[in-house]
C-alpha cells in the first residue's frame, strides 16, 4: 500500500533541486543546504575570530548542511518505509487501519510541522541575542554580519525543531499502533525478533536525526563560558538532559511495541498450553481404550501433533521480542553520548588553542 500521501514543504524544496542533479543529496545542496556555508563565509572574518571559534562553527555548519536531505529522508523514506514494514507484523483485517494511522501521522510531519520548528527557531534566535557579546569579540560586528549570522541561528533552530518534530511523530505513531493495532509476531521471521526490527531501525533513524542538535553544544558552552561561568551549569544540564531525551526517544517507543508484543505472545502461549493439554488427554484417552490400543498410527499422529504443538510453544517462547540489535546498540550509544563527547571536545580544544 501507499504510505506517502502528502509531502513536506522541505522535501519538495529537496525534490526539486533532484530534477536537475543525480541526486537527492546534491538537490539539497543546491537549493537550501549551501546556506549554512555562505551565511558562515558572510558572517564570519577568518582573521578575526579565534581557532576555537572556527572549530565549533564548523561543527555546527557541517550537519546543518546535510539538514535539509536528512529532512527528506524522514519524510520520504524511513516514516513511509516503517510503515510498510509493519504490515508484515499486523494481524489480517486491519490495513484500513494502519492506512488511516499512516495517512494520519504522514499529514502531521507535512502540515504541522511549524509546531515544534517555530518555538525552537525563536529559541534559537533569543540565544543568538544573548551571546552577542560573544559573537561581537569574534569579529561578528557589522551589521551585514550580524544579519547574517542571525539568519544562520534561525536556520539552526528550524532544523533542530524539525529533528523533534520527528521525534515527537514517532513516539505518537508507535503509542497508537500499539494501542489500537494487533499485531502478529512470526516467531521465525527472518530479523529473529518477531518481525519487531522495523521498530527499532524507526526509532534510532529517529533518534540520530534528533542528535544534530548537540553540534551545537561546543558553540553553547563558548556562549556560557563568554557571558558568565554561573551559566554554565544551567548548559551542563542542558546537556544532560538532551541525552536523556535522545535516549528516551527510542526507549519509549521500542518499549510500548515491545508490551504489546509481549501481550499478544502470552495469548499465544496460553492457546498452545490449552492445545496442548487436549492433544495429551486425547492421546491417554487413547491409551486408556483397549479398542483404539489396536489402531497405533492413529496414536502416532498424536504424538507428532503434540511434538510439532511443542516445538511451536518453545520458538513463540524463545524468540526476542525487544527491536534491539547490536546495530542499533551502536548507534544508539553514539547518538546519546554524542553531546556529552562534544562538551568534552569543546574544553579539550578551549585548552589547547
Amino acid at each position: 500500500m501507499e504510505y506517502n500521501a502528502t509531502t513536506a514543504w522541505i522535501s519538495r524544496v529537496v525534490k526539486y533541486g533532484h530534477r536537475y542533479v543525480g541526486s537527492p543529496v546534491l538537490g539539497s545542496l543546491l537549493t537550501i543546504g549551501w546556506m549554512p556555508i555562505v551565511l558562515s563565509l558572510v558572517a564570519i572574518d577568518l582573521t578575526e575570530a579565534s581557532q576555537t571559534f572556527l572549530i565549533v562553527q564548523s561543527l555546527c555548519v557541517l550537519p546543518l548542511t546535510f539538514a535539509p536531505v536528512t529532512a527528506w529522508y524522514y519524510d520520504e523514506r524511513a516514516l513511509p518505509s516503517f510503515f510498510q514494514s509493519v504490515e508484515e507484523v499486523v494481524a489480517p483485517g486491519q490495513d484500513s487501519l494502519l492506512q488511516e494511522i499512516a495517512k494520519k501521522y504522514d499529514t502531521v510531519v507535512s502540515r504541522y510541522w511549524w509546531v515544534t520548528a517555530l518555538p525552537f527557531t525563536v529559541v534559537y534566535i533569543l540565544i543568538f541575542f544573548a551571546g552577542n557579546d560573544y559573537f561581537i569579540s569574534e569579529g561578528i560586528t557589522s551589521l551585514h554580519e550580524q544579519i547574517a549570522y542571525l539568519i544562520f541561528f534561525a536556520y539552526f533552530g528550524l532544523f533542530v525543531g524539525l529533528g523533534f518534530h520527528a521525534g515527537i511523530v514517532m513516539i505518537a505513531t508507535t503509542r497508537e499502533l500499539s494501542d489500537r493495532v494487533e499485531l502478529e509476531i512470526d516467531p521465525l521471521h527472518p530479523d529473529s525478533l518477531g518481525g519487531l526490527s522495523s521498530t527499532g531501525e524507526f526509532a534510532i533513524r529517529t533518534t540520530i536525526i534528533l542528535s544534530v542538535g548537540s553540534l551545537m553544544v561546543p558553540l553553547g558552552l563558548q556562549i556560557a563560558l563568554y557571558t558568565g561561568a554561573e551559566l554554565a551549569l544551567l548548559v551542563y544540564s542542558i546537556i544532560g538532559l538532551y541525552s536523556i531525551i535522545l535516549a528516551g526517544s527510542f526507549i519509549y517507543p521500542t518499549y510500548r511495541i515491545n508490551q504489546k508484543a509481549q501481550e499478544v505472545r502470552d495469548r499465544e502461549l496460553s492457546d498452545y498450553r490449552e492445545r496442548i493439554r487436549e492433544l495429551e488427554n486425547r492421546l491417554s484417552g487413547l491409551d486408556n481404550d483397549n479398542e483404539s490400543n489396536s489402531d497405533p498410527s492413529h496414536q502416532q499422529q498424536l504424538q507428532l501433533e503434540i511434538q510439532r504443538t511443542r516445538e511451536e510453544f518453545r520458538d513463540f517462547q524463545n524468540v526476542q521480542l525487544y527491536p534491539l540489535s547490536i546495530s542499533i546498540i551502536i548507534r544508539l550509544i553514539t547518538s546519546v553520548f554524542l553531546p556529552i563527547f562534544f562538551a568534552i571536545f569543546e574544553l579539550f580544544i578551549s585548552d589547547f588553542l
